[in-house]
């Protein structure tokens, strides 16, 4: 599943570089890829969910991912937004707790990047750092997702 695994490495980096960039005013923009999470996979537990229904949810999980449209939107608006869309996601119970961290890892964006100034260099540095952490705390679960949605979902 290429197509789902990629945005859900992508997106919370674009999500991050998007915020970062947008509300920076120097020239020097911080790596927010290298800082943000990016969810993975879980196949630690046996597929308990019908192939349907694990389709029918890799489908849903990549348009919610892949298809923010941002044009219209704030970087706040679509943070909340997205959140919103994954909360609403029925994962299979192999991986909900790996998804639930998703979810908290783009919640934890969301609240990083609305608490600091991200106009003053310091605001970045700080950002940047809450950022690695909420990365280092997300690490074995995004790596869980991954795997599962390689080999669950054929989109991937």
């Amino acid at each position: 599943m290429r197509a789902l695994a990629t945005p859900f490495r992508a997106g919370l980096a674009t999500v991050a570089v998007v915020l970062l960039s947008a509300c920076s005013s120097d020239d020097e923009q911080p790596d927010a890829a290298s800082t943000t999470s990016s969810p993975t996979s879980s196949a630690a537990a046996e597929a308990t969910t019908s192939d349907e229904e694990v389709q029918a949810f890799c489908t849903e999980a990549e348009a919610v991912l892949t298809a923010p449209d941002a044009a219209e939107l704030t970087q706040e608006e679509l943070l909340d937004q997205t959140i919103a869309e994954l909360e609403q996601l029925d994962p299979p119970a192999e991986i909900s707790a790996d998804w639930d961290v998703l979810v908290d890892t783009f919640v934890g964006i969301r609240d990083t990047l609305g608490d600091v100034d991200l106009t003053t260099p310091e605001g970045q540095a700080s950002a940047e750092q809450a950022l690695a952490e909420i990365e280092a705390q997300a690490t074995e679960s995004q790596t869980r997702l991954d795997t599962w949605i390689t080999e669950n979902c054929d989109n991937a």
